[in-house]
């Protein structure tokens, strides 16, 4: 039996099952229970994520940087940046591709706006993916890629979405990791 049959009769089972809780006429008028299996991704906050609009989303902050269809380079201890509003106290998962060009290195950054509470700070020197989740602290993340030095490096695929689970635990507390 596949799997789409197995799904399809655990719904047509707890469709019953759920009938049969209302009484002998809920039978008999049972409709069967329809589940999205794949339930659509969390928005991503971030405008322009991969920068295929240009510098929509990111002119206000914007320092020796170069943007195109495949990211943004920046160099000469240039950074590129997003103000993002968000919901004090809700978690968000931050994550975004980075690299560094050779002799160079990206510092990813993800932090409150006003008080400067730091959710992610991260040195990449290779390519790689940094993610983390934290707990907002304010109503606006600035999300940023910066250089480390004249040579710097790359950022793409930014992402800044509400992560599942309570908004508990210390503000500002993050989980993450490097891939």
């Amino acid at each position: 039996m596949t799997s789409s049959l197995r799904l399809g009769r655990t719904r047509t089972i707890a469709a019953f099952a759920a009938a049969a809780c209302l009484g002998g006429t809920g039978l008999a008028n049972a409709v069967p229970l329809t589940v999205d299996p794949h339930p659509s991704a969390a928005a991503n906050l971030v405008t322009n994520a991969n920068f295929r609009g240009g510098l929509k989303g990111w002119s206000m902050h914007v320092y020796h940087a170069n943007v195109s269809g495949s990211g943004a380079n920046v160099h000469d201890n240039g950074y590129i940046g997003q103000d993002v509003p968000v919901t004090d106290g809700a978690r968000y998962t931050y994550s975004v591709r980075a690299g560094a060009n050779p002799g160079g290195s990206v510092l990813v950054l993800a932090l409150d706006s006003r008080s400067g509470v730091a959710y992610v700070g991260r040195t990449v020197t290779s390519a790689t993916t940094v993610s983390q989740t934290f707990t907002a602290v304010g109503p606006t993340v600035y999300i940023a890629c910066q250089a480390g030095g004249s040579a710097g490096g790359w950022c793409n695929d930014f992402s800044l979405v509400a992560a599942p689970g309570p908004s508990s635990g210390s503000a500002g507390a993050g989980t993450g990791s490097a891939a």
